[in-house]
């Protein structure tokens, strides 16, 4: 009897063993773009992660850095994804070395100004229209001005801060991003106004490997109620197309 037990024991052991040797370490570089991912790393995209490990023999690495940067490590096979993009609207150049799921969830950028009147962007000076680097491209493309016209930062926290101390006239990114920051700071009489959907999505590299990747991952997401992770994020989405940003509930 306790030979059977000890036997049990080291083939469990042997499973775990085996098990671990199979995982597959995915390396994520993300954006900060709350509520889908925070700059401590967590948010309802990694939630998503989370529940594609049941699923499969996938383990994910989350690592905080800029758009653009997580493009660039994509590119030079530094990272096994990349995210958030603006799926089927990135560059050429993009499309030549990464590839999205086949995943998506609508996001709407806006337009927030604190004086309606820049609204027409013809009233900003260049310089005063802001977003997170690696998004002017994209943007200007959506609302047909310059790129040049744009000044990008790092990060989109410090992005709301100079929009609220009046550094930037226009701040332009994702609503629920933007609003959730400025709530948490309790900023208000800042008006918004949507300039499209634009759906997110998360990429991986254009090679054969990446293309299995995406494969498996596109499985696993479509056995699971998405609707219920981003629960939280869709209250914005229900927003009028303009309006002020709803104060902290």
């Amino acid at each position: 009897m306790k030979n059977t037990f000890l036997l049990v024991l080291l083939s469990a052991f042997v499973f775990r063993i085996g098990f671990a040797q199979e995982q597959q370490i995915v390396t994520v570089g993300l954006e900060p773009f709350p509520p889908f991912i925070d700059k401590s790393g967590q948010g309802l995209t990694v939630n998503m992660f989370k529940e594609i490990e049941q699923l499969t023999n996938l383990k994910f690495e989350v690592n905080i850095m800029t758009y653009a940067r997580a493009k660039y490590q994509l590119s030079r096979n530094m990272l096994t994804i990349a995210g958030h993009t603006p799926k089927n609207l990135e560059s050429d150049d993009f499309y030549q070395y990464a590839i999205e799921l086949d995943w998506k969830i609508d996001t709407t950028s806006d337009l927030f100004t604190f004086d309606e009147k820049y609204f027409d962007l013809s009233n900003v000076a260049s310089g005063k229209i802001g977003t997170t680097t690696g998004n002017a491209g994209f943007l200007a493309e959506i609302l047909k001005i310059d790129q040049s016209r744009f000044i990008e930062v790092k990060e989109l926290n410090h992005l709301v801060s100079m929009f609220v101390s009046g550094r930037v006239d226009v701040l332009v990114f994702e609503r629920a991003s933007v609003m959730h920051l400025l709530q948490e700071r309790n900023v208000k009489n800042v008006f918004y106004k949507s300039i499209g959907q634009v759906p997110a999505s998360i990429a991986v590299a254009n090679t054969d490997q990446g293309k299995r990747l995406k494969k498996i991952l596109d499985d696993a997401i479509r056995q699971l109620d998405t609707d219920k992770i981003f629960a939280s994020y869709l209250k914005y989405t229900k927003l009028p197309e303009t309006g002020v940003v709803p104060e902290s509930e």
